[in-house]
This record gives C-alpha cells, sequence and structure tokens, in this order.
C-alpha cells in the first residue's frame, strides 16, 4: 500500500482525476449534498443551479461538467482532500475489506 504522496506524479494526477470523477458522479446521483447554512457557504446553492442547467439544457450528460465548472475550486479541494488520506494498492495485493467492531 501507498499513500498519496509516495505515488508518482502521473499517479497522483490519475487518482485526483478518478477521485474528481467519482464525487462528480455521486453529486450528479443526488447521493452528496452539501449543507450551505451549516458550512456557510452556498457549494450545494451552486451545485443545484448547474444541474438545473443541465435540466433546462436538456443535456443530463452535461450535468457533472456543468457542476465542475460552476465548483471547480471546491470540488478539487475535497477531492484532494480524500487522495490525501486514501491508501492505493499496487499491482500485486489483495486487498481485504473489513469492519472491525
Amino acid at each position: 500500500m501507498k499513500t498519496y504522496d509516495q505515488l508518482t506524479p502521473e499517479q497522483q494526477v490519475k487518482a485526483l482525476r478518478r477521485s474528481i470523477d467519482t464525487l462528480l458522479r455521486h453529486i450528479c446521483e443526488g447521493a452528496i449534498r452539501f449543507n450551505d447554512e451549516l458550512n456557510k457557504d452556498d457549494l450545494q446553492a451552486r451545485i443545484d443551479s448547474a444541474l438545473a442547467k443541465a435540466d433546462k439544457m436538456r443535456t443530463p450528460w452535461f450535468a457533472p461538467e456543468y457542476v465542475f465548472d460552476t465548483c471547480k475550486e471546491d470540488i478539487e479541494a475535497l477531492a484532494q482532500g480524500e487522495v490525501e488520506t486514501s491508501l492505493f494498492s499496487e499491482n500485486n495485493e489483495n486487498i481485504i475489506c473489513g469492519i472491525i467492531d
């Protein structure tokens, strides 16, 4: 297993891109929502506006791009935080996931 800092620059770019893509997919599916009042910002409002634009334009397949264009810095910061706290497996490693009580 490697930490983000142990990845090559190319692997870091790939990990960040995957994290951004996953985050955008979950946001567009409604699986992730942000509480603007609690967070004292307008991230969810901007996301909702971008999703509404995709609906209005009748191009729901562009929703992730609209969200990313509207909230780029926020999305990149969230994804960066995720990859910096993740572990990355190498090709020959078996991963066993489980919950320990």
